[in-house]
């Protein structure tokens, strides 16, 4: 995969060749599993419902870390050696897997009151990667993740800017990506970069890799729902390493093969603990 890295450098994404086999193993899973409002634990009252229920009262269902974590074949499809040296390549380092999490998105009539559906900046980190995994087909109306190319850098977004007419750009570039965010600056980046803007479309088991540094969004969906799980490799723990709201899981518990090299170990320490056994 070393060769998308030019492309990744440049773009802030690129789309992974083939396709997860087991995915429609990994959406019947999460379909027999109860979940939570929104697209985080923390989003709401985190209060666990079965999947028709929160489908028919929010835009938004979630699951729990530790759901995610012992998805079927799951540790070893984001531990792929290809997929972990083209990440290692752009970060610069081993990465560390410091955030993992899925959700479903349903039609809806507008963007729910949350980052995820408008155009923001993830800022996690120095240096930091997401992985997004399709689990259902997503086409134009299946909610695709969009991302504007080239806006992870202050060049790139002056770059993007040259096309915008100087009477109708306001948008202070460095302030953008350190506090600007919410409907209006997402509906200032709809206006000055649809034409720049790709949509991340695909069968279900689809990989894409992100630099979320750039501005990106989930369009809401109009026809069909959308499951997705999104992995975040970057250089160590950081303030979203909440999102393994229960601490990392003995490796019992985990469905793996991986052996617990001292790469994989550390890949994965904020994730699973490879010599704790289960508890009672």
């Amino acid at each position: 995969l070393r060769a998308l890295l030019s492309e990744l450098r440049e773009r802030s994404h690129v789309k992974i060749p083939g396709l997860l086999e087991n995915a429609d193993e990994l959406r019947d899973y999460f379909k027999r599993l109860p979940v939570h409002k929104g697209a985080h634990v923390f989003s709401f009252d985190g209060v666990m419902r079965p999947l028709p229920d929160v489908r028919s009262d929010f835009p938004m269902a979630g699951y729990n870390s530790d759901f995610v974590l012992k998805a079927p074949g799951l540790l070893e499809a984001l531990n792929d050696p290809a997929l972990i040296d083209l990440i290692e390549q752009y970060l610069g380092c081993v990465p560390t897997l410091y955030s993992l999490n899925a959700w479903w998105t349903f039609p809806a009539d507008k963007p729910e009151m949350t980052n995820v559906q408008f155009f923001h900046r993830d800022t996690d980190d120095w240096r930091f990667l997401t992985l997004f995994l399709y689990l259902t087909d997503v086409g134009p109306d299946g909610g695709p993740h969009e991302v504007i190319p080239g806006s992870h850098s202050i060049d790139g977004m002056k770059k993007l800017l040259k096309s915008v007419p100087w009477w109708r750009s306001k948008m202070d570039v460095e302030r953008s990506f350190v506090d600007d965010m919410g409907e209006d600056f997402s509906r200032a980046c709809e206006q000055h970069f649809r034409n720049a803007a790709v949509q991340l479309t695909g069968p279900a088991g689809s990989m894409f890799l992100v630099n979320t540094l750039a501005l990106h969004r989930g369009i809401v969906p109009t026809r069909t729902d959308r499951l997705l799980i999104w992995a975040r490799y970057g250089l160590g723990p950081n303030t979203n390493s909440a999102d393994l709201e229960r601490g990392p899981l003995g490796i019992r518990l985990v469905p793996t093969n991986l052996k617990g090299t001292p790469r994989e170990r550390y890949i994965n320490r904020l994730l699973v603990q490879f010599d704790r056994k289960p508890e009672h």
